[in-house]
């Protein structure tokens, strides 16, 4: 096997090994800034590529985490360890040309790893050594991509032009952590933006070229507060935060009917109660709302607020609405530059399709649309592989060779924009 390759593999394997959930990814960043700064690249990090971050993990889980972390650094790992992490690494040839960024997405989910023997990274050995925590979605295939595109283009530099940015973002589970990135300035002046992901539906050896379809994606979490009291003695002495939680839960169901496009919305969690004989007074919900287009998502999000503000009069509790996470939808891509992205991967005999629509969000569209609205140009691409187990499943594994047929379309597509 070409070393090249090799390498992909490995670094897949390090970092699911890892694998760290959203604003949580210390060891990961800490080893993407190495990496980065051993091939020569100038690196930020920390506040600095960072705007409002959304759905931090409370300070009691960040402090844990922060204690497990071993990982020696030769830079200042203090606002990463206090959870603004990624990593933003810039190549500037100093000759004229554009200004190219790629985004690797580098967080897992919060999920148990199988530890069937039959699960790969169990009989190999990599399988992730943190608790609820695994690459569930193909991350850590992106980061080593990431990091393989950055050592190439380094031994290319003499024969590059422009700028090349390269984004390793955290939280996109959760539709998080692009938007902060975008507000703290990274894709100013932005030509051309590259992502993709691994997966997704594509077909085994195949580039999905275009990709549309995103929903356009809200977080919310819900807090119901009531009045505790003695459920057998005086239960009229109560306020019932459980029941407003269940009536918002059972009406927020109702409410996704348009005629100007599909929408979706799922209760996710819902926590309540501390006693069997104790009128519950606290309720704690999670829920997501999504829509094919903006207007759609923000109708029903109104919606979302009307049934929370009812249930909440209905049962005499207070309730607070937090917002977690979200992204904008993107349906229209360039056609033409479409077109010449295609033409550049089958010439080196890639198999190329076009015309999938995503059908879910991701919080890349912050990133597509601010560059579009610059005049820049952006592209999706989906790398078909074959799964062992679905994309968030505890036996999810990947096809490494994956990873040779995207670390060569992103290539082949940089030099081809240059």
């Amino acid at each position: 096997m070409d070393n090249k390759y090799q390498k992909l593999i490995d670094w897949r394997r390090e970092f699911h090994k890892c694998a760290e959930t959203g604003w949580l990814e210390f060891e990961t960043t800490i080893k993407i800034i190495k990496y980065l700064r051993y091939f020569g690249y100038e690196v930020k990090y920390g506040k600095e590529i960072h705007g409002e971050r959304m759905g931090l993990p409370d300070m009691d889980i960040i402090r844990k985490h922060r204690e497990t972390i071993k990982e020696d650094a030769d830079f200042d790992i203090s606002e990463i360890l206090d959870g603004y992490t990624g990593a933003v690494a810039i190549l500037d040839t100093h000759k004229e040309g554009p200004v190219i960024a790629m985004r690797f997405d580098i967080d897992a989910n919060a999920i148990e790893e199988s530890k069937d023997e039959d699960h790969r990274p169990n009989r190999e050995g990599f399988a992730s050594r943190n608790t609820n925590a695994m690459h569930a979605c193909g991350h850590d295939g992106h980061i080593a991509l990431g990091l393989a595109v950055a050592e190439e283009l380094v031994k290319e530099k003499h024969h590059l032009s422009g700028k090349f940015i390269l984004i390793f973002q955290p939280a996109e589970e959760g539709v998080r952590g692009a938007k902060s990135i975008v507000e703290s300035g990274m894709l100013k002046d932005v030509d051309y933006l590259i992502s993709g992901h691994i997966g997704l539906g594509a077909e085994k050896n195949e580039v999905v070229c275009g990709t549309t379809g995103f929903l356009a994606t809200s977080k919310l979490d819900i807090y119901f507060e009531g009045k505790p009291a003695h459920a057998g003695a005086n239960p009229e002495a109560g306020k019932n935060a459980l029941l407003a939680a269940c009536s918002c839960a059972l009406n927020l169901h109702t409410l996704t009917q348009f005629g100007s496009g599909m929408s979706r919305l799922n209760v996710g969690v819902l926590k309540a109660g501390t006693a069997r004989n104790i009128v519950p007074h606290k309720a704690y919900m999670e829920i997501e709302t999504r829509g094919e287009n903006e207007d759609v998502n923000s109708l029903l999000l109104q919606k979302v607020h009307y049934i929370i503000e009812g249930s909440a009069k209905s049962f005499d509790v207070k309730f607070k609405i937090v917002e977690s996470g979200g992204a904008p939808a993107y349906n229209n891509c360039d056609k033409n530059f479409i077109d010449e992205l295609i033409q550049v991967l089958t010439k080196k005999n890639i198999k190329v399709t076009t015309g999938k629509s995503l059908g879910a969000s991701e919080d890349i569209t912050h990133m597509m649309n601010e560059v579009e609205k610059n005049r820049g140009k952006s592209v999706y691409l989906m790398f078909g592989t074959k799964l062992a187990a679905p994309h968030h499943h505890n036996r999810f594994d990947f096809d490494e060779s994956v990873l040779s047929l995207a670390y060569d379309a992103f290539l082949e597509i940089i030099r081809s924009l240059l």
